[in-house]
């Protein structure tokens, strides 16, 4: 879980942060939850979702921004940064988490032509970066 919050927020210490809290308000109600892993999935997705609208809100009100070092430079990991937070969760449960359609679009809470659509697009976007 915090691979897939870490490839969703970019940032290890957030996603450790986001699927720690995830577990605590879960671990109450494990044993009566049908499919926990697939609960905590979607928890953590959740959590990446609420973290990057707050840090949205944040980045707005700052008006320097500081610098972090991410380490020698990747245009693929950059271009996975800047696509918008549906992209980059269906590319990381459909190509990473290796989901189907259909569960990826349960976890995202969406139909799976919107998966669809998402992919294609996150994908074009992906493509672009690599043939510059």
């Amino acid at each position: 879980m915090v691979r897939l919050a870490f490839l969703l927020t970019h940032r290890q210490e957030v996603a450790e942060d986001l699927v720690h809290d995830c577990f605590v308000r879960i671990h109450p109600r494990w044993g009566s939850i049908v499919n926990p892993g697939g609960y905590l999935r979607q928890s953590v997705v959740n959590a990446c979702r609420s973290h990057h609208r707050r840090a949205g809100r944040e980045v707005d009100s700052v008006t320097e921004v500081p610098s972090v070092d991410r380490g020698p430079a990747d245009p693929l990991w950059d271009a996975m940064a800047r696509l918008p937070d549906r992209q980059r969760a269906v590319l990381v449960l459909r190509y990473y988490h290796d989901l189907s359609e259909r569960d990826t679009a349960a976890v995202l809470r969406c139909r799976p032509g919107t998966v669809k659509s998402l992919t294609s697009r996150a994908l074009a976007a992906l493509r672009e970066v690599i043939e510059r």
